[in-house]
């Protein structure tokens, strides 16, 4: 069951999320169904099939389909320069 709003993936690949609010870490399974309801601060917020929220880093985007936001991206010396 998924609110209205936000944007409709499927994972691709298992990836690691905590679980909103207890913290806890879980594994979102490859092929899971899952709404993207916010990204702040280079993280995703997902919401999946069974209703859980879940906060996945944005590190991960790819998991997603989704590009790596600029907060999460790897700093390279052309960045420095």
């Amino acid at each position: 069951m998924y609110m209205r709003g936000g944007t409709e993936v499927v994972v691709s690949r298992d990836v690691v999320a905590v679980v909103i609010p207890d913290g806890t870490e879980s594994v979102v399974k490859q092929g899971n169904h899952a709404l993207i309801t916010q990204v702040l601060g280079g993280m995703f917020t997902i919401q999946t099939e069974e209703g859980f929220l879940m906060r996945i880093d944005g590190k991960d985007a790819d998991a997603l389909g989704q590009p790596i936001p600029d907060e999460r991206r790897p700093i390279t010396q052309e960045d420095i320069a």
